[in-house]
């Protein structure tokens, strides 16, 4: 029965050692050290813009106006963004907003899907490119079916009928 006992309490030893330091590494995580980008050079952004406000602006974070445009035939605009801008920028058009995290894509879009992203962004902990693209992925519509590496369940020339 000692033996027993003796047994339980190695048992009980050894389990709160292994809970401690699994709670010690879970706590000893670094913090997330997010970098500042710029733009390297002057970047031209241009897209198409939904509402009917005449004026496109770029802001930065703190909602300070950097530079505007008049929205041109057909609902486009384009803004000339000076090399070394802080990113993100926030491009605003009426009650409608799109966010640059990269100026890798020229082409943004300004209208209610750009600004339910941004938001949804915003919500995950602000406009970094992880965040954008958790954002864009939960804000449209993808069959679970279509979201693998290899494409439509796997046959990329069965899906809308063939090849496109």
């Amino acid at each position: 029965m000692q033996t027993i006992n003796r047994k339980m309490q190695w048992l009980f030893l050894l389990s709160g050692l292994l809970l401690s330091a699994c709670n010690e590494m879970q706590q000893s995580k670094p913090a997330q050290k997010v970098t500042q980008k710029y733009t390297a050079s002057t970047v031209l952004l241009t897209g198409k813009v939904q509402g009917t406000s005449e004026i496109v602006e770029a802001m930065d974070e703190s909602q300070n106006v950097m530079i505007s445009a008049r929205v041109q035939e057909k609902g486009r605009y384009q803004l000339e963004i000076p090399a070394q801008t802080k990113l993100p920028l926030i491009l605003r058009n009426d009650d409608f907003i799109s966010v640059v995290v990269d100026t890798d894509i020229t082409n943004y879009d300004i209208n209610s899907l750009t600004t339910t992203i941004a938001a949804r962004a915003k919500a995950l902990g602000g406009y970094t490119r992880k965040n954008m693209v958790l954002a864009a992925s939960d804000s449209v519509n993808t069959p679970d079916a279509n979201k693998t590496s290899t494409g439509w369940r796997g046959d990329t020339t069965s899906q809308y009928g063939g090849w496109h």
